[in-house]
This record gives C-alpha cells, structure tokens and sequence, in this order.
C-alpha cells in the first residue's frame, strides 16, 4: 500500500502556501458575492476535524453530507476525507424516497445535516439503524449537538491524517438518469487519478470557475481554483436563474464556466435577448450529456472570439474519459447530422476505450464497430456498494484489466475518437434493425421550431415502434406545427436509417429530465406517455398514427 502525496494534506498545503487567494466565492445579498480565502479554508478545514472527532468521527466511518451551504459542503468533504473518514454526497434534488434508499444502501455511521434533513431524517428513518452519530451543520438555534458550537471549544488539528490510496475516500451517488442511483466508491487513489487525469486545457489552478452544479463547492480546493457558486438552491440546482448565473460570471470576472447543455443553453438564449455580453469568459465546458450544435451554435455568439467551449464525456464512475472542443467539433457537424453519432473527442491520457459486443461479453471490437463503450484507467471507481452491480458493470477486460462498461453505444473511428450513439438502455429494436437516440435526435434539434427532441419506442421489445415526441419552441402556432412536421419528415428521409418521415411525431410540452443536469430525458417515462397518445393497437402490426388529443 502506499500513501504518496495524501489529498487533503496536498489541498491544505496549497491553501496555506497562497493564504490571501480566493478559495470559494458564493452569493451574499442581491448582487454580491462573499469570499472565503485560502487561509480561512485551511483553519476551518483543520477546526472542523477537531470538532468531528470530539463528536465521534473516526477513520472509515460513512458520513452522509447533507447541507446546502456552499461553505459547510466543501469544508466538511474536504475534512472527512483528510481525517479518513467517507463522505457519502447524494443529490438533494432527489425525491425524498429515493434519497432514503440512497441512504440505507450507504449504511452511514453520522448524519451531519442541516435541522430539516435531520427532522426528515428521524421521520423517514433514512440510514436506518446504522446511524451511530447526528451531528447539525447550521441552525445555531438548535438545542442538541451543533458542528458551531464543536468548532467554538475544539483544538485545532495541525495537520491531516495520512491515508493508503487503496483506503476508501467517498461514496457518490449517480444521478439516477436511467435506473435506481447507485452508490459510487471512490479510493483516495482514485481521486487523485482523477486530478491527474485533467487534460492542460482543463487545468483549473489559479483560475476563477462558475460551477452551475451540485458539486462546486468541493471543486475549487482540490482544483486550486477559486470557484464561484452562483446563486441556487442547492437542492435544485437545475432551476438556477440565467440572469443569476450571468452575474456570477460578470460579478467575479470568472474566466470559465462549467455547466450541463441545458443551463449552458438557458444561459446563452439569455444572453441574447437581454444583449448581456460575457467579456472575461475564456473557457466554457459542457458536463452531464453531449453538447447540442444549437446550443454550441448560440454559446459562441455570446462569448468572445477567443474563448473555447467543449464537452466532456464522462461518468461518475469514470471521470473523465474524453474532451473535445467546438474547433474540432463544428468540422464534424455533417457527420452528425447525417446520423453517425456525436464526437466525444479522443480519450485522455491514461484512459483507455474499448467497443464491447452488443449482445454478449467478448473480445473488444475493431475501430469503427458499433458496440458498448468500456473504459479502464486509475480515474475509474473501483466498485458500487452493491456486489452485484459492480459484478454487471465492472467487467475483466480480454487482457486482465478491470474495466466499467459506460453503459453507452458508440464506436471508436480511425483517428481514435470516441462517437456516441445514445445509451444502451435507450437503444431500439426495430423491425428494420437497431437505432440509437444520437443517430436521431441531433438532426431534429436542428429543425426551425424545435427546442429539443426525443426518440422513443413503443410496442414489443423486440419489434418497436419509433416514435418522435418533440418540445417546441415558444410562440409556434398550430400552422408552425404542421411545418415542423413537414421538416421532421424531410429531415429523417434523409438519415438513410430505419426511421421514415411515417414515424408519429408527438407534441410534449416539457420533456421531463434529471434532476442533477436537467439535460438527460427520461425516455422510459415518455415511453409510456407517448403509449398511452397513440391509437392503434400493437399486436395489428400496422402503422401508427398520432391521436388527435394535444401533447
């Protein structure tokens, strides 16, 4: 076992060697933004462990994080994970159930948690009897055991403890996009991968980052950056306000902004029709699903000429695997939109891609076969919670290397770069053969009128039917409808693949997404609503037409 270069050591390190830097800005009032300094981050970081320890935390204990203070979230990672202990982060922002199996799964030792998790907490019996220590982050007006009142009487720590990279860092959950969130276990090693594995281009020490997602205020101390939370609820963090994000950019100068397509794509229409420029943005980087050429298309108006955006493709169990940028992506956009897939870019150093068969475990396929994309790399979690998702999931590769299966479809070209096809549990069997979500939906999101888009099946498993569901624009009238569908129809005749402008086209008010990025559709329940729209029965096997109700 070895523990070169511990995380939280390294971080406090840096924090205490730039003690006047910017660690964390966040919203304070309507328009400004307070800042917690390096220094200040390191002794609240080592007052913390004090204080966690006096309440019964120990090395290898799970805590479940349950606070939505930018300040308490990052410090109390950053914490748990130099005193040994295993931060378990689930989302807020999903359901009250599902969150409480989340926590069961974890088992968690503590719940260090804001007054209302703790209440909910007791109520819903969340953690279950494993629940050793409760511990409240916040509510000073709180009678029992606050994280405030241990810090006021607690001994600085003088330095972190020293953790094997084989220890267990942290459980993270995954955003249940597509089945039942599942709890990720990262080692110290792991993580470490992780930092390593960021490209230059992705380097973020010393610059100042808006992060418009849950994690960013763990973000900035193990980057070196100052990262700036814009103001959100973290428990939503897909609602968050453009005109808010806007200002967290212009207000700090950030010079890069994180964000899913869908609050990068909110931001830019925005920025249009307010006529609010973005001047210190140099960077912009799209996480959580591929990156739109529309939506690319209208960040680029709104940015200066030298700034760059990019997508990472990536997973909470592989982070990251690959990168592109809109210089190597608009050469592509033909291909794309003729139905070969989405460019993911090449995979980084380190990271390795495979194509695994579709319908059995084997040897990897050849450059430029469609299959299941697997990666291998230190960057990649070792195992789930459950045994028996990393069983399904965590395959020995042909040549002895453990990998993940990404649960995604797509190839390897002969340059070397990933493409994308859609996920595998979204794959369609039709009659005519297979079809994929990005073979599809890409060209639709280009038709005049259509916001975004979905491709859907509906009938037998083995026999189904596409079906097109598509959110509007604002503003399109009934005419407008009749000529989306008249372009949809032009625009799948020309894919050359097993859809025909025949394909029903449904109208959906608000196609319903992931509560972490709000750009991942939940094509398994639009499924069923599209089902219960359509008119004909299956077992006929004739054509399917639309029902005239409103979508």
């Amino acid at each position: 076992m070895s523990a070169v270069a511990p995380l939280a050591r390294t971080v406090l390190r840096a924090l205490r060697d730039a003690p006047d830097g910017a660690c964390l800005r966040y919203p304070r009032g309507r328009r400004e933004f307070a800042t917690l300094t390096n220094a200040q981050a390191a002794a609240l970081s080592l007052t913390t462990a004090a204080a966690l320890w006096h309440a019964g935390i120990r090395p290898g204990h799970r805590v479940a994080v349950l606070t939505r203070d930018p300040v308490e979230l990052g410090t109390c990672v950053l914490t748990l994970t130099g005193m040994g202990a295993v931060p378990v982060l689930v989302d807020g922002s999903l359901p009250v159930r599902m969150m409480g199996r989340c926590l069961t799964a974890a088992a968690p030792d503590a719940l260090l948690a804001e007054p209302l998790a703790h209440l909910a907490g007791r109520l819903l019996g969340w953690g279950g009897d494993a629940v050793r220590h409760r511990l409240v982050a916040g509510g000073p007006l709180w009678p029992g055991r606050t994280l405030r009142r241990l810090r006021q009487s607690a001994v600085p720590w003088r330095e972190m403890t020293v953790m094997p990279d084989e220890a267990p860092a942290m459980v993270v959950f995954t955003s249940g996009a597509t089945g039942p969130p599942k709890g990720v276990l990262y080692r110290h090693g792991t993580v470490q991968a992780q930092l390593r594995t960021l490209p230059e281009s992705l380097a973020l020490a010393g610059r100042t980052v808006v992060a418009a997602f849950v994690p960013a205020a763990v973000l900035g101390p193990f980057c070196g950056a100052t990262t700036v939370v814009p103001r959100l609820h973290l428990t939503r963090p897909t609602r968050v306000r453009a005109r808010d994000l806007a200002r967290a950019v212009n207000g700090t100068g950030a010079g890069v902004l994180l964000g899913s397509p869908a609050l990068l794509d909110r931001l830019a229409r925005y920025c249009l029709r307010t006529l609010t420029p973005l001047p210190t943005l140099r960077q912009v980087l799209s996480f959580g699903a591929s990156l739109p050429y529309p939506v690319l298309d209208r960040l680029r108006v709104c940015l200066p000429a030298e700034a760059v955006v990019g997508t990472v493709y990536g997973a909470t169990e592989a982070l990251p695997v690959s990168m592109a940028d809109h210089r190597e992506l608009l050469p592509l956009r033909a291909a794309t939109l003729a139905g070969r897939g989405v460019c993911l870019g090449r995979p980084l150093p380190g990271v390795t891609v495979r194509v695994l068969p579709l319908d059995a475990d084997g040897a990897d396929h050849p450059h430029g076969t469609v299959g299941e994309l697997a990666v291998s790399g230190p960057n990649v979690s070792p195992a789930y919670l459950d045994p028996a998702d990393t069983l399904a999931a965590k395959p020995v590769m042909a040549d002895g290397v453990a990998g993940h299966r990404m649960g995604d479809v797509g190839r390897l070209d002969a340059q070397g770069r990933i493409w994308f096809y859609g996920r595998l549990a979204h794959r369609l069997c039709t009659p005519q053969g297979p079809l994929c979500t990005e073979q599809v939906e890409p060209a639709l999101d280009t038709v005049p009128g259509v916001r975004r888009s979905a491709l859907v099946g509906v009938g037998p498993a083995a026999a189904q039917q596409p079906v097109l569901v598509v959110e509007l624009e604002r503003g399109v009238s009934r005419a407008g409808r009749a000529a989306v569908r008249r372009a949809i129809a032009e625009v799948l005749d020309g894919l050359e693949l097993p859809v025909t402008g025949a394909a029903p086209v449904l109208f959906h008010r608000s196609l319903p997404v992931d509560h972490r990025h709000a750009a991942k559709i939940d094509r398994a329940r639009l499924a069923g609503w599209a089902a219960a729209r359509l008119n004909r029965p299956w077992a006929e096997g004739k054509p399917v037409t639309a029902s005239p109700r409103r979508g």
